[in-house]
């Protein structure tokens, strides 16, 4: 009964995320996306020989080579005639889905019941890394990587010579499909060298090499990089880095490092442990501790290592396409204490651990939700802005200037493909006409916010822009999407922005189920829109379609990239 449970709340955790997953993600190409439709619009033109059809899918972009990516985008375009961001969402789930089948495979060799497996799906299978599991082409770099890797560990595992040229062709696709994923081999090497196959690690150290130069050849540089300003720096980024599973709560920064300090402290002791085991045991040596987990944790432990290098020279940054390995070294750390002491076995330290792990899976949906949705209705927002008047407002305008060339023309041969808009221009032309009557004052503001922005010559100022309103209703559903309409006095276009509201505290939300405040906030990208006086309105679309229109009496005014309000 109890394993018939256990087994019940797991298919619950995973169906939860992958519904979620699903209703959050939208057939829509954001930022680097736009390399993929770079990519197949030059396939497509036909103007491309074998040899330039090579450069082009090994071209370097932002320090990477993104083969793989590339040729899947390529593939769905021959085969469903348009590019599917949807559907590459869709691929990053199931790698997710085989990475969490990878950890428990490595569960089962501990030989517990299945309950003990409980905190894992609670620790990896949340949004706190909603940059991989709902972002197209990075989250494809990075569960593609990830999978290839557990692909390569378990083959490498089977100590046999198919096994070891298997390893070696997924770890060069690795590192074809993100730039850390030529860390995949020295990954294999470190577990090579736990088993004493010495003539193994060098062979595999000769295929790394070979890949290194084919990666290095026609290689360009594209982030800033640097070394860290000084050594804490590079220690706060390396630790927390891994324990970044920690940035849950206000002022994580402290928590993270000392969390991946406490799991890179547990890993350094189990291969000490084992490289004095190897040396009191010559012969028919077999490491006592689980390799495989110890691997794919020095795998992280080395991306953490190169990241706190090249770039931490502007402080310690944890962000959301990094916490995917985060995650995982939780996992690994609870799955490695399972199998190295008793004591994690007992029912009473079992279930405290069991408790916390799914206190921390909500309060990530609690802590994340807002960021999640918000991109859900920025992307169903630019999907009626492409439509209508072919602009991107989700970014700053100099992206979609700069990537004119090929998204235009990509667009008109349908290599790419928006789904219907949430509502037609003539129905918000209709609601605008209906309401300007009945006008309301309610009172929105403008909130400006100085920011520092990164740039490859140091750190400059700017002010960021949003429109606020804290009197209207909260939305009447949790799965509502609300918009700020902005209307040109001068040309009448419509642009939609999203507004979702800022969520209430944790107090409201656990003791009221409040998730939402009242009113809205609204980014404004000042520099996407052209000198002039905007209407502004509020758009709320619930999950039955049924839309909801206010007008207000207050107008935006546009003057030189500054903006303001006007009663």
């Amino acid at each position: 009964m109890v394993k018939q449970f256990s087994a019940l709340l797991i298919f619950l955790v995973v169906f939860i995320f992958l519904s979620y997953i699903y209703y959050f993600s939208v057939d829509f190409p954001f930022q680097d996306d736009l390399l993929l439709i770079d990519f197949v619009e030059k396939v497509d033109s036909g103007n491309l020989g074998f040899i330039t059809f090579f450069k082009e899918l090994f071209k370097t972009y932002n320090d990477h080579k993104v083969v793989i990516p590339r040729l899947i985008s390529l593939v769905d375009y021959k085969v469903n005639g348009y590019l599917n961001f949807k559907i590459y969402i869709g691929l990053i789930s199931i790698n997710l889905m085989y990475i969490l089948y990878f950890l428990y495979n490595q569960f089962k060799r501990i030989k517990l019941p299945l309950f003990y497996f409980l905190p894992v799906p609670f620790l990896f299978l949340h949004p706190q890394y909603h940059e991989v599991s709902l972002w197209a082409i990075n989250g494809m770099q990075h569960s593609f990587l990830t999978a290839f890797l557990v692909s390569a560990i378990y083959l490498i595992s089977k100590n046999t010579r198919s096994g070891f040229y298997g390893a070696v062709v997924f770890c060069f696709l690795a590192t074809f499909t993100h730039g850390n994923g030529i860390l995949s081999f020295p990954a294999i090497i470190f577990y090579l060298l736990c088993y004493k196959e010495f003539k193994k690690a060098a062979g595999f150290a000769a295929f790394m090499f070979a890949a290194l130069g084919i990666y290095l050849a026609g290689y360009e540089t594209g982030q800033a990089a640097g070394l860290p300003p000084n050594i804490s720096v590079f220690v706060f980024s390396l630790l927390g880095f891994i324990g970044a599973s920690m940035a849950e709560w206000d002022n994580f920064l402290l928590y993270t490092v000392i969390w991946g300090g406490v799991i890179v402290f547990f890993a350094a002791f189990l291969v000490f442990k084992m490289i004095r085991s190897g040396f009191e045991k010559k012969e028919n040596y077999k490491p006592q501790v689980n390799v495989e987990l110890l691997t794919l944790l020095g795998f992280i432990f080395i991306t953490s290592t190169v990241i706190a290098v090249f770039r931490s020279w502007q402080g310690v940054t944890l962000t959301s396409r990094f916490q995917l390995y985060a995650a995982l070294s939780s996992c690994i750390f609870y799955l490695l204490l399972l199998n190295y002491s008793r004591i994690f076995r007992s029912k009473n330290v079992f279930l405290i651990i069991t408790f916390l792990s799914i206190g921390y899976w909500a309060h990530s949906y609690y802590k994340y939700n807002d960021i999640v949705a918000d991109k859900r209705t920025k992307y169903m927002a630019d999907i009626y802005n492409w439509r209508y008047d072919k602009t991107f407002l989700t970014v700053e305008k100099s992206l979609l200037d700069n990537a004119a060339f090929y998204v235009f023309p990509a667009y008109k041969k349908g290599i790419f493909r928006l789904p219907e808009s949430a509502i037609s221009k003539n129905e918000l032309d209709s609601l605008i006409s209906a309401n300007k009557n009945s006008r309301i004052n309610a009172s929105v503001a403008l909130r400006k916010q100085p920011v520092i922005r990164p740039d490859k010559n140091g750190l400059i100022a700017d002010t960021t822009y949003f429109l606020v309103n804290e009197k209207m209703p909260k939305p009447t559903s949790f799965f509502n999407d609300r918009f700020v309409v902005l209307r040109s006095r001068t040309t009448h276009l419509n642009y939609l922005l999203c507004a979702n509201p800022e969520k209430e505290g944790r107090k409201a939300w656990a003791t009221q189920a409040q998730y939402h405040k009242d009113g809205f906030l609204c980014f404004v990208q000042n520099k996407n829109f052209p000198t002039g006086q905007y209407e502004i309105g509020m758009l709320d679309i619930d999950s039955k379609d049924k839309k909801k229109f206010t007008l207000f009496t207050e107008s935006l005014i546009v003057q030189n990239e500054k903006l303001r309000i006007e009663p």
